[in-house]
């Protein structure tokens, strides 16, 4: 249970930071939080025979919001998770 509880907390850092992130960028003195990098590779193709397609790709976006929000989540966590799953 502690690890959906975790897992839970994470994901709605992710969303939340995602989405604060992206409203805040025209925004004056909070667009730092707006900013940040994309990781990944672009999308490749591979033919097995003729037979099979597989294409492979992955993107990854993280902003300061985020990550922010993502410690924060930890923070919480380390916080909570004792006094609920005692």
């Amino acid at each position: 249970m502690k690890k959906l509880y975790m897992a839970f907390l994470l994901a709605i850092a992710v969303i939340f930071g995602h989405y604060l992130g992206n409203t805040v960028i025209g925004t004056e003195g909070l667009a730092w939080l707006g900013y940040g990098r994309n990781f990944g590779f672009d999308p490749t193709t591979f033919t097995f025979g003729g037979v099979l397609d597989l294409t492979l790709g992955f993107k990854f976006a993280l902003n300061i919001a985020q990550v922010l929000l993502i410690v924060t989540a930890i923070i919480v966590y380390t916080k909570t998770a004792p006094k609920l799953f005692s």
